[in-house]
C-alpha cells in the first residue's frame, strides 16, 4: 500500500489503542517494534500524528490483522474487544438489515457456504513473532543492557533457534571462528551451562560473550575461543569482590571444544 494513501488519525488511534488493550501491551513495546521514540507512540495514540504506511503495515503483520483493521472505523455500537468491520462491509449489512427472518438465515447459510470455499476465503497475513534485539554489543558493552529497555523487535526466523529468548552482536574477534565479529548470537536465559559453554556474561559494568570454566582455586575463567585473543580472558577470583552474572547460554549450532592453549 503507497505511503500516500490517507486515513483518519483519530480512527487509527482508536484502534490501536483497542489492539493493545487486548494484547496488554505498553507504549514502549511499540516504540520498540516501530524503532521509534515512546514520545511518537503517544502523539499516534493521542491523534497528534499519524505514522507513516510502512509503520501500519508493520503493526498489520504483528496483530495478524488487515490494515482495513487499523486505519477504517469500526461499526456503530461495536465494543472495544470487537473486532473491526472495515467500510467496504456496510454494502453486506444493509443487505441483511432489508432482510425479513428468513431471508437474512439464508443470506448467512450461504455466507458460510462460501467462507468454507478455499477459493473464496480472504487470505489474512501469519502473526509475526519477535524477538528483542538488544543494542549495546557482548565485549563493548555499558551499563547492563539485558535488562533495560535499549533493544529493538526484530522478526522471529526460521533462523532463530528454538528457545531463545533474545539476541546480541558480537563485538571483536575473541571468539572467532565459531562466532566472528559483527555476528548475531541468540541467547536462551536460565539454560545450564556446562563447564566451557558458551554464555554471555555481565561483569564490572561490561557485557561479555565467552567460555567459561573454573580451576581448583575456585577462580572463574572467562575465555577466548580464538587462541590468539587470550589478552581478552578475564579471570575472577573467589575472594576479589567483584560481580558476575550470566544472562544466558549462547545457543550453537553444536557444542564448541575445549580452548585449545589450555
Amino acid at each position: 500500500m503507497a505511503n500516500s494513501v490517507r486515513y483518519d488519525r483519530g480512527i487509527f488511534a482508536a484502534n490501536l489503542r483497542r489492539l493493545m488493550e487486548q494484547r496488554g501491551e505498553r507504549q514502549v513495546d511499540i516504540a520498540k517494534l516501530l524503532s521509534v521514540s515512546k514520545s511518537t507512540v503517544s502523539a499516534y495514540l493521542s491523534g497528534e500524528q499519524t505514522p507513516r504506511m510502512d509503520k501500519i503495515e508493520a503493526l498489520s503483520r504483528y496483530y495478524g490483522v488487515p490494515i482495513s483493521a487499523l486505519i477504517e472505523p469500526a461499526s456503530v455500537g461495536q465494543s472495544s474487544s470487537d473486532s473491526v468491520i472495515p467500510a467496504r462491509a456496510a454494502p453486506i449489512v444493509r443487505i441483511y438489515d432489508s432482510l425479513n427472518e428468513q431471508g437474512q438465515g439464508e443470506l448467512v447459510r450461504y455466507g458460510n457456504y462460501l467462507s468454507g470455499q478455499e477459493e473464496y476465503r480472504a487470505k489474512q497475513p501469519a502473526p509475526v513473532e519477535y524477538i528483542k534485539h538488544y543494542l549495546v554489543p557482548a565485549a563493548a558493552g555499558y551499563a547492563s543492557p539485558i535488562e533495560g529497555d535499549d533493544y529493538e523487535l526484530i522478526p522471529r526466523s526460521a533462523a532463530v533457534p528454538s528457545g531463545a529468548d533474545f539476541c546480541i552482536s558480537i563485538q571483536g574477534d575473541s571468539m572467532a571462528p565459531y562466532i566472528p565479529d559483527g555476528s548475531l548470537v541468540y541467547v536462551r536465559r536460565d539454560s545450564p551451562l556446562r563447564e566451557f559453554d558458551v554464555g554471555v556474561f555481565f561483569v564490572d559494568g561490561d557485557v561479555f560473550c565467552k567460555q567459561w570454566c573454573v580451576d581448583y582455586a575456585g577462580t572463574l575463567h572467562l575465555l577466548s575461543a580464538n587462541p590468539r585473543r587470550q589478552d581478552a580472558n578475564i579471570s575472577i577470583a573467589r575472594s576479589s569482590g567483584r560481580s558476575c552474572v550470566c544472562f544466558g547460554k549462547v545457543l550453537l549450532d553444536k557444542r564448541l571444544p575445549r580452548p585449545s592453549y589450555l
